[in-house]
């Protein structure tokens, strides 16, 4: 069984708990010597104190010291509030946001990365297929096959995982569009 705090054995003594935190807390005292033993101590020093309160002053006025320590409590509440306010609040994430934009993050790298061109495609056989400054070029341990363009006219190069390649450029001097397509198997 959980032992109920310090703070709430200190206002069970002094008969200042709320009825269902009090009900919860005299029935764990009834069956527990340990705090049974607690409750009483707060009561013995409870007493002492009211006795040594009778050998005060009689001419002190316990009204203004009570609104006096209100209006100082209050006014430490107030400064707090103030003070809390003027910080400027730091923004955590939460470790399912952090997952989330990591996850976003990786999507996007590999989308990127997969639509990069690869302009090397190696077939089967040794065969390998590579885009160069002159064209495409295919080339086996035997011999080369190379399609040429203008190295003037700008050229987009393609390549598939199947292992295909692809030019496909517009000569500026006709105007006439190549596609060069070129399959390995």
């Amino acid at each position: 069984m959980k032992h109920p705090d310090i703070a709430s054995l200190a206002l069970l003594a002094g008969g200042e708990l709320p009825f269902w935190t009090r009900w919860r807390a005299e029935r764990h005292v009834r069956t527990c010597p340990e705090c049974q033993k607690e409750v009483e101590a707060f009561r013995r020093r409870r007493d002492w104190f009211r006795d040594a309160a009778g050998e005060l002053p009689a001419g002190l006025n316990w009204s203004r010291l009570e609104a006096e320590m209100r209006a100082n409590i209050q006014l430490g509440l107030e400064a707090g509030e103030c003070v809390g306010a003027a910080r400027p609040r730091r923004i955590r994430l939460s470790w399912r946001v952090a997952a989330a934009l990591a996850s976003i993050a990786v999507v996007i790298v590999g989308g990127w990365w997969l639509h990069l061109p690869h302009p090397r495609t190696e077939a089967r056989g040794g065969a390998v297929l590579e885009a160069t400054a002159e064209g495409i070029e295919l080339k086996e341990p035997h011999g080369a096959l190379t399609l040429f363009h203008s190295a003037a006219t700008p050229v987009v190069v393609s390549a598939s995982a199947q292992g295909a390649m692809a030019a496909r450029f517009v000569d500026e001097e006709t105007g006439l569009v190549t596609v060069n397509n070129v399959y390995v198997e």
